[in-house]
């Protein structure tokens, strides 16, 4: 430590004296803290700029002073840690201070951490909720001409119950769609044009019922061998290419699903 001190008992090292203390070469009833402490401060007063360093390592020591003189002065028995420091030597005297002072920086450096942290968070100015003041001059009043009245009966015609008119399923009647038909139709576009994709045969504005008994009808064909299809990536499109035939091809139903959402 920097700082040194000049009393009847003793002159040189702050710590060193707390060693010799610890080790009852000094009595400390000889050791006068205020004496210490006036010292330090006329050091401080000297100094251009405080040294927290040296502050830090002064309260330390003269606290652990402070706690010896007490203990000396009270008839209480001797601390555990009192005893733990008359038995030390003189390197493990020091070692158990440069613990102490780490320990006591750990703290203060955390300390100025949260201190730069405040700081920055001073610095940040949020923006407030909703447009900005300039136009605020700008916007329409919403609830110009409406009073609480007007509210009430509003809020009122939304929470009321309304009759809903149910649809029994029974008096929904399934549209047969005839899949033959579009297996002719398919089948003949596919034949002229060699090779198209599934969405280019459905088309964009297709209804659902349309495009599932369109994909029925391709797999109708191919299960036929009168068509190939093709997917090069998972939820692609479907590619349908023609397939040569060197004689007629029966496209007649002979039992089995006449129509989608019927058998015949």
């Amino acid at each position: 430590m920097a700082f040194k001190v000049s009393i009847d008992s003793f002159e040189g090292p702050f710590d060193l004296l707390l060693r010799l203390v610890s080790r009852q070469k000094v009595a400390i009833g000889s050791v006068s803290i205020s004496q210490i402490a006036d010292q330090f401060l006329e050091e401080l007063g000297r100094m251009e700029r405080l040294d927290l360093d040296v502050a830090s390592d002064f309260l330390l020591v003269a606290s652990t002073l402070l706690q010896i003189k007490a203990e000396s002065l009270l008839p209480k028995p001797v601390s555990a840690d009192m005893r733990e420091l008359e038995e030390l030597t003189d390197e493990q005297a020091r070692e158990v201070l440069a613990e102490r002072l780490v320990r006591y920086k750990q703290f203060k450096n955390a300390a100025a951490a949260m201190d730069g942290m405040l700081d920055e968070a001073l610095r940040l100015h949020p923006r407030p909720f909703g447009p900005d003041p300039q136009f605020l001059a700008v916007l329409p009043d919403f609830l110009r001409q409406t009073t609480l009245d007007d509210l009430g009966m509003r809020a009122a015609a939304c929470l009321a119950r309304r009759e809903v008119f149910l649809l029994e399923s029974e008096h929904i009647a399934a549209k047969p769609i005839p899949l033959e038909k579009y297996v002719r139709s398919l089948y003949g576009r596919i034949a002229q044009e060699k090779h198209a994709s599934f969405s280019q045969l459905v088309g964009p504005d297709a209804p659902t019922a349309i495009v599932v008994v369109s994909f029925l009808a391709v797999l109708e064909l191919f299960k036929r061998d009168l068509v190939n299809v093709a997917q090069r990536h998972p939820f692609g499109d479907i590619t349908v290419t023609y397939v040569e035939h060197d004689g007629p091809v029966d496209l007649a139903f002979e039992g089995g699903f006449t129509s989608a959402g019927e058998e015949s």
